[in-house]
């Protein structure tokens, strides 16, 4: 045989295994694209089962009373206009800003309304000056309102155990010229042990206080909707205020 036949047929045969290869690895790709076409997308469902927004058994302070001459207290001259922290009750960070009439708290205003105290709790106000001496004492005010907690209950109606931390919510006024707060994740209102929710399983959040920063809305305000969205999923639930 030639040498020149000989030359035409490996090229020839080098070529068809290349152009084999190259179909191998075009059935391998179109193979590849399919799977991933056919790929399901996380469809997890999870649904808000309850909204609350009313006093809780604690809470920050919204009302007190002053009993006048009874809760009067003594050594408070001079302090009239300042705020003072307060002792007592179930709860921590509650301050107030008194008015004096002579040596004796006349009146009381809340300045700082704290958190974790009850209707009922009798609070001493302690008010201290550095220049003038012994500070006043045993002037009381009690508590009579609290301000709203919120709770949040949430049930995984599907069939994929979902992460916690996929879970945004946002409540809302439909009342207000600016309706929408703010989203937030159910993990900065939740602090249990959990960081998935199963099939059905169902979930509460803390007891929590509105905060304009996280949640759009101030302390004293009342959202009367709720809105969860997990990925493609959402779902919505009036906020119960009874």
């Amino acid at each position: 045989m030639a040498g020149s036949s000989v030359a035409a047929m490996v090229v020839g045969t080098v070529f068809i295994m290349i152009f084999g290869m190259a179909t191998v690895s075009l059935v391998d790709n179109i193979d590849q694209s399919i799977k991933n076409a056919d790929y399901e997308l996380p469809d997890p469902k999870v649904d808000l089962i309850s909204v609350t927004d009313k006093p809780e058994s604690t809470g920050p302070v919204s009302a007190i009373s002053f009993a006048g001459a009874i809760d009067q207290g003594t050594g408070y001259l001079g302090l009239g206009g300042q705020t003072c922290p307060v002792s007592g009750g179930s709860g921590t960070g509650m301050s107030v800003t008194i008015s004096v009439d002579d040596d004796n708290v006349s009146g009381a205003t809340i300045s700082s309304v704290g958190s974790g105290y009850t209707v009922g709790n009798i609070l001493t106000v302690n008010c201290s000056s550095a220049t003038l001496g012994d500070p006043g004492h045993n002037a009381n005010v009690s508590v009579t309102a609290v301000h709203d907690k919120n709770i949040i209950t949430i049930k995984n109606v599907g069939s994929e155990t979902v992460a916690l931390s996929n879970i945004i919510l946002t409540l809302s006024n439909t009342s207000l010229d600016d309706p929408q707060g703010t989203p937030f994740n159910f993990t900065t209102v939740y602090s249990g042990n959990n960081t998935f929710i199963f099939p059905g399983e169902q979930i509460s959040s803390d007891s929590f206080t509105l905060n304009s920063i996280v949640h759009g809305f101030n302390l004293e305000n009342d959202p009367n909707r709720a809105f969860l969205a997990v990925f493609e999923y959402s779902s919505s639930i009036s906020v119960d205020v009874t």
